[in-house]
């Protein structure tokens, strides 16, 4: 479980979190909404410490994650890995080096052809990320990311930029990887994705949550 509790966030004279308060189960896949700067990213960067709450408490796997320690934050964004928009690869290794970097050598056993294979990447482990589509790309980043071996992923608009194809791809993968037994939460404006893949949606309105609950009961919503 995600619990934010009367969160509080501002960035100079411009509020956008006021007495937030929302727990999200981390099973399956959610879809965190809202409209551009209502502060939906900020979700995310809060459940892993890369922003503190001005206000509020927030707990990750029962855990304070607003008073921890940057050392056990570490240890908690092995844990539930947060992608930002870009894949942020690096040009001038392969796919499979560039997921290979988070798996050390001296700990390697061979998890980062795993998380190849696990998303259907083998065929392209070779090529560098200019010679592959925007797809390949972020399907690679989140390679990189299961790694780890999360119980959670956390992604900020995994599909923003890419064409449908592309968009395709990505989308495949995050359905592969809720078949596979991974929480997933995304911020995303995309809703021809949340139609498919969405089992809860969160929505961030007027600085608080406008709605949360199964993701059925969001589209059918007559407002």
């Amino acid at each position: 479980m995600l619990s934010l509790k009367n969160i509080g966030k501002r960035f100079g004279e411009h509020q956008i979190l006021d007495g937030l308060s929302v727990e999200i189960p981390l099973t399956g896949i959610t879809f965190i909404v809202g409209a551009s700067g209502s502060g939906t990213s900020g979700l995310c960067r809060l459940a892993v410490g890369l922003l503190k709450p001005d206000a509020g408490e927030v707990s990750l796997f029962g855990e304070r994650v607003d008073l921890m320690p940057e050392r056990k934050l570490i240890e908690m964004r092995a844990r539930a890995p947060y992608l930002v928009q870009g894949p942020a690869l690096l040009d001038w290794l392969t796919l499979r080096e560039n997921v290979a970097l988070a798996d050390p050598p001296s700990k390697s056993d061979g998890r980062a052809d795993k998380a190849l294979e696990r998303l259907g990447l083998t065929e392209f482990s070779a090529r560098k990320p200019p010679e592959v589509g925007p797809g390949i790309r972020k399907r690679a980043a989140i390679a990189r990311a299961l790694v780890l071996e999360p119980e959670v992923l956390l992604l900020d608009e995994p599909t923003t930029g890419l064409d449908k194809e592309a968009a395709g791809q990505v989308n495949d993968a995050l359905a592969l990887v809720r078949e596979q037994g991974l929480g997933v939460a995304l911020v995303s404006h995309d809703y021809a994705a949340l139609r498919k893949l969405a089992d809860r949606v969160v929505q961030v309105k007027d600085k608080k949550v406008g709605f949360n609950g199964s993701a059925l009961d969001f589209l059918t919503a007559p407002h």
